[in-house]
């Protein structure tokens, strides 16, 4: 039986007239029909839902991506809407729960008619509510859930992912670390939430050292629950291990909690850290952020020069009173992306859209996106770099990384098309 569901409270995006941020020309209205899923009826509105993490240890990432897709809804309404229809928002708690956010989804496009559907933070969460919006026959756009199984095994023509995936993503952090250490034998140790997500970026990560020919040993593998506030023994038997480098695939508050928790057992002194060091950890860890750690994040906007990206991050520091985080950044390329297939299909229409995106490429806040026909996946580099030893007042106090930051290009990390559809139905 599905959990019972947990909406949080309705949003209806209004316009902004103040609005400056970039859409890439999705926002122009067009002419004729009078129906609500063709093109623009001159007037009325649509909806879009999203359902995801708003409560608990990774909390964080659903909040800021919530806050991306309606910054974006907001500039889009301020520059009249899409097909001149105004742009609603429904949102809902996922409680962390792949049943709760399949039921959310499902009660979006049922009761809201929600014509698209912008995804949650964890691919468990994803998996469940991919085949719902399948089955509804509307698209859903996966910025935060990245498993490599979504765009393969359980791949539908109505999903899209304009993340790193879990191939991705592991392959430029095996590869940065190749750089480093050249042929130094080297030992590591594994730390990674117990799901999917987490199993699968580490069997990617140690594959791809093995496919770069780095000597290395395993000596030690842990896996909590997402979200586990006990990892004592778990940090113990890490730390005994006295391992070279860890590879950490938590992120949000997990992260937070395992780095101060780790730095109060030494783990830092000999040893070196590769993990999700993003804008939203160094923010809350500020001098507790571990010099040297190695970092790695989908969207480090202070790295990355884009047309329309520092419109977006003033805009968004002006609205939140903070720094956008991988997630705010990615939902709002994401409604970008959703926005310029419902404008070249010139209807809202989902099996038009979908039909629309794949091969085409985007103008988003963090440049032009293409999307891969075979897969739906979004052809994005992933950056990494060294957590500096100095705070930047400019950021709070936050350690961000020292220059200069490594970018893996997406023909370096991508699996081929070839090796993508092997992999699907």
């Amino acid at each position: 039986m599905n959990a019972p569901r947990k909406f949080v409270k309705r949003r209806r995006v209004i316009a902004i007239a103040a609005a400056t941020a970039i859409l890439g020309g999705t926002a122009s209205a067009c002419s004729s029909s009078a129906s609500g899923g063709s093109a623009g009826s001159g007037g009325g509105s649509v909806t879009v839902g999203m359902s995801t993490s708003l409560s608990g240890s990774i909390a964080y990432l659903g909040q800021t991506g919530l806050q991306g897709v309606q910054l974006a809804l907001a500039d889009l309404n301020a520059k009249g809407g899409l097909l001149g229809k105004q742009v609603k928002l429904v949102s809902a708690d996922d409680d962390i729960k792949p049943a709760t956010g399949a039921a959310n989804v499902r009660q979006m496009i049922s009761s809201d008619h929600a014509v698209a559907i912008f995804g949650p933070v964890a691919s468990s969460i994803a998996s469940a509510e991919e085949p719902v919006a399948a089955q509804f026959k509307v698209p859903i756009f996966f910025h935060t859930s990245n498993d490599i199984s979504l765009m393969t095994k359980t791949f539908t023509p109505y999903a899209f992912q304009n993340v790193p995936n879990t191939i991705m993503e592991p392959r430029a952090i095996a590869d940065y670390l190749s750089k480093q250490i050249g042929s130094k034998q080297i030992t590591i140790g594994i730390f990674a939430p117990d799901y999917s997500y987490g199993h699968d970026t580490v069997d990617g990560f140690l594959k791809a050292l093995t496919d770069l020919h780095v000597d290395y040993k395993v000596v030690n593998q842990q896996f909590p629950a997402l979200g586990a506030t006990d990892i004592s023994s778990n940090l113990s038997a890490l730390i005994n291990s006295h391992p070279d480098y860890v590879f950490n695939a938590q992120y949000g508050g997990d992260l937070v909690a395992f780095t101060k928790q780790a730095e109060q057992l030494g783990l830092f002194k000999d040893t070196k850290v590769i993990s999700f060091y993003n804008w939203g950890v160094l923010r809350a860890l500020k001098d507790q952020a571990p010099a040297g750690a190695i970092g790695y994040s989908r969207d480090a906007f202070w790295a990355i020069k884009a047309p329309g990206l520092d419109t977006f991050v003033a805009n968004y520091q002006k609205k939140f009173n903070d720094y956008p985080s991988d997630w705010a950044i990615l939902a709002y390329a994401a409604v970008q992306e959703w926005a310029d297939g419902v404008t070249k299909a010139r209807s809202f229409d989902a099996d038009k859209v979908i039909k629309a995106l794949p091969g085409a490429t985007v103008s988003t806040i963090v440049g032009p996106m293409t999307i891969r026909a075979c897969d739906h996946q979004a052809e994005v580099p992933e950056y990494i770099g060294t957590v500096s030893s100095t705070g930047e007042a400019q950021y709070g106090g936050a350690h961000l990384w020292d220059e200069p930051v490594f970018v893996a290009p997406f023909q370096d990390i991508a699996l081929t098309c070839d090796q993508v559809k092997a992999m699907q139905p």
